[in-house]
Protein backbone atom coordinates (compact mmCIF):
# COMPACT_ATOMS: atom_id res chain seq x y z
CA UNK A 1 0.00 0.00 0.00
CA UNK A 2 1.23 3.61 -1.06
CA UNK A 3 1.06 6.33 1.23
CA UNK A 4 0.04 9.25 -0.36
CA UNK A 5 1.59 12.70 0.11
CA UNK A 6 -1.39 15.88 0.25
CA UNK A 7 -0.56 17.62 -3.01
CA UNK A 8 0.49 21.04 -2.64
CA UNK A 9 -1.74 24.02 -3.51
CA UNK A 10 -0.87 26.12 -6.62
CA UNK A 11 -0.05 29.87 -5.70
CA UNK A 12 -2.80 32.34 -6.31
CA UNK A 13 -2.58 33.83 -9.35
CA UNK A 14 -4.95 36.61 -8.71
CA UNK A 15 -6.18 37.95 -5.29
CA UNK A 16 -9.55 36.91 -4.73
CA UNK A 17 -11.17 39.93 -4.08
CA UNK A 18 -10.07 41.82 -6.64
CA UNK A 19 -8.88 39.69 -9.49
CA UNK A 20 -5.81 41.67 -9.65
CA UNK A 21 -3.06 39.76 -10.12
CA UNK A 22 -0.47 38.59 -6.56
CA UNK A 23 2.85 40.18 -6.52
CA UNK A 24 3.81 36.22 -6.33
CA UNK A 25 2.13 35.79 -9.55
CA UNK A 26 3.76 38.91 -10.81
CA UNK A 27 6.91 37.72 -10.04
CA UNK A 28 7.07 34.32 -11.02
CA UNK A 29 6.12 35.80 -14.42
CA UNK A 30 9.03 38.45 -14.03
CA UNK A 31 11.30 35.54 -13.74
CA UNK A 32 9.81 33.43 -16.55
CA UNK A 33 10.51 35.80 -18.93
CA UNK A 34 13.91 37.01 -17.32
CA UNK A 35 14.53 33.28 -18.06
CA UNK A 36 13.32 33.21 -21.65
CA UNK A 37 15.72 36.85 -22.37
CA UNK A 38 18.25 34.63 -20.55
CA UNK A 39 17.96 32.13 -23.22
CA UNK A 40 17.86 34.44 -25.75
CA UNK A 41 20.93 35.92 -24.47
CA UNK A 42 23.14 33.04 -24.57
CA UNK A 43 21.73 32.07 -27.85
CA UNK A 44 22.65 35.25 -29.42
CA UNK A 45 25.76 35.63 -27.78
CA UNK A 46 27.10 32.10 -28.52
CA UNK A 47 26.03 33.38 -32.47
CA UNK A 48 29.39 35.21 -31.57
CA UNK A 49 31.38 32.52 -29.79
CA UNK A 50 30.91 34.40 -26.17
CA UNK A 51 28.94 33.44 -22.45
CA UNK A 52 26.25 34.80 -21.62
CA UNK A 53 28.38 36.41 -18.74
CA UNK A 54 31.19 37.90 -21.63
CA UNK A 55 28.45 39.24 -23.69
CA UNK A 56 27.35 40.98 -20.71
CA UNK A 57 30.81 42.10 -19.43
CA UNK A 58 31.31 43.34 -23.12
CA UNK A 59 28.03 45.60 -22.94
CA UNK A 60 28.94 46.85 -19.46
CA UNK A 61 32.49 48.35 -20.71
CA UNK A 62 30.44 50.74 -22.93
CA UNK A 63 29.65 52.28 -19.90
CA UNK A 64 31.66 51.88 -16.82
CA UNK A 65 34.75 53.69 -15.93
CA UNK A 66 36.81 51.19 -13.89
CA UNK A 67 36.88 47.28 -12.96
CA UNK A 68 35.48 48.02 -9.98
CA UNK A 69 32.48 49.94 -11.25
CA UNK A 70 32.02 46.83 -13.71
CA UNK A 71 32.52 44.27 -10.54
CA UNK A 72 29.48 45.91 -9.23
CA UNK A 73 27.48 46.79 -12.29
CA UNK A 74 28.20 42.58 -12.74
CA UNK A 75 27.50 41.63 -9.41
CA UNK A 76 31.14 39.49 -9.17
CA UNK A 77 33.82 40.10 -7.81
CA UNK A 78 37.12 42.08 -9.54
CA UNK A 79 39.39 39.13 -10.04
CA UNK A 80 36.29 37.72 -12.21
CA UNK A 81 36.60 40.62 -14.13
CA UNK A 82 40.41 40.45 -14.76
CA UNK A 83 39.64 37.01 -16.34
CA UNK A 84 36.85 38.01 -18.35
CA UNK A 85 38.42 41.51 -19.98
CA UNK A 86 41.30 39.31 -20.32
CA UNK A 87 39.27 36.31 -22.63
CA UNK A 88 37.52 39.28 -23.88
CA UNK A 89 41.26 40.81 -24.66
CA UNK A 90 42.66 37.55 -25.99
CA UNK A 91 39.60 37.89 -28.41
CA UNK A 92 40.34 41.11 -30.09
CA UNK A 93 37.14 42.50 -28.32
CA UNK A 94 38.87 44.94 -25.74
CA UNK A 95 41.88 46.63 -25.17
CA UNK A 96 43.37 47.96 -22.03
CA UNK A 97 44.55 51.62 -21.93
CA UNK A 98 45.46 53.97 -19.82
CA UNK A 99 43.10 55.66 -17.25
CA UNK A 100 42.29 59.02 -18.50
CA UNK A 101 41.74 60.16 -14.62
CA UNK A 102 45.18 58.02 -13.25
CA UNK A 103 47.57 57.03 -15.71
CA UNK A 104 48.71 54.66 -13.35
CA UNK A 105 45.99 52.56 -14.17
CA UNK A 106 44.74 50.37 -17.07
CA UNK A 107 41.46 50.27 -18.10
CA UNK A 108 39.18 47.87 -20.24
CA UNK A 109 37.50 49.59 -23.71
CA UNK A 110 35.73 47.46 -26.15
CA UNK A 111 37.74 47.69 -29.64
CA UNK A 112 35.40 48.57 -32.93
CA UNK A 113 34.99 44.60 -33.03
CA UNK A 114 33.92 44.31 -29.55
CA UNK A 115 31.39 47.56 -30.34
CA UNK A 116 30.07 45.73 -33.71
CA UNK A 117 29.64 42.54 -31.68
CA UNK A 118 27.80 44.75 -29.00
CA UNK A 119 25.58 46.30 -31.62
CA UNK A 120 24.38 42.80 -33.43
CA UNK A 121 23.40 41.25 -29.81
CA UNK A 122 21.32 44.22 -28.88
CA UNK A 123 19.84 44.11 -32.75
CA UNK A 124 19.12 40.63 -32.15
CA UNK A 125 17.51 41.15 -28.36
CA UNK A 126 15.35 44.25 -30.28
CA UNK A 127 14.24 42.09 -32.94
CA UNK A 128 13.43 38.53 -31.21
CA UNK A 129 12.67 39.74 -27.44
CA UNK A 130 9.40 39.93 -26.92
CA UNK A 131 9.67 43.02 -24.80
CA UNK A 132 9.81 44.32 -28.40
CA UNK A 133 7.53 42.09 -29.95
CA UNK A 134 4.66 41.75 -27.65
CA UNK A 135 4.20 45.28 -26.13
CA UNK A 136 3.76 48.69 -27.39
CA UNK A 137 6.21 51.48 -27.31
CA UNK A 138 4.18 52.76 -24.15
CA UNK A 139 3.59 49.76 -22.35
CA UNK A 140 7.98 48.99 -22.74
CA UNK A 141 7.94 52.58 -21.30
CA UNK A 142 5.33 52.18 -18.36
CA UNK A 143 7.47 48.51 -17.75
CA UNK A 144 10.69 50.65 -17.76
CA UNK A 145 9.33 52.41 -15.18
CA UNK A 146 7.72 50.10 -12.99
CA UNK A 147 11.07 47.87 -13.15
CA UNK A 148 13.17 50.99 -12.42
CA UNK A 149 10.76 51.71 -9.28
CA UNK A 150 12.04 48.14 -7.97
CA UNK A 151 15.24 47.71 -8.51
CA UNK A 152 15.59 51.15 -6.89
CA UNK A 153 13.87 49.79 -3.65
CA UNK A 154 16.37 48.82 -1.38
CA UNK A 155 16.87 45.04 -0.41
CA UNK A 156 15.62 44.42 2.79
Amino acid sequence: MTESRPSTPPAPTARKDTGVPSARAAGEALLRTAQRLEGLLGGLAAEHGLTVFQARALRALHDTSSQSALARQLGCTASRVSIVTGELEGRGLVRRVASVSDRRMRVARPTEEGSRVVDAIGAGLTARSPLSTALTDDEVAALYRLLSKVEATPEP
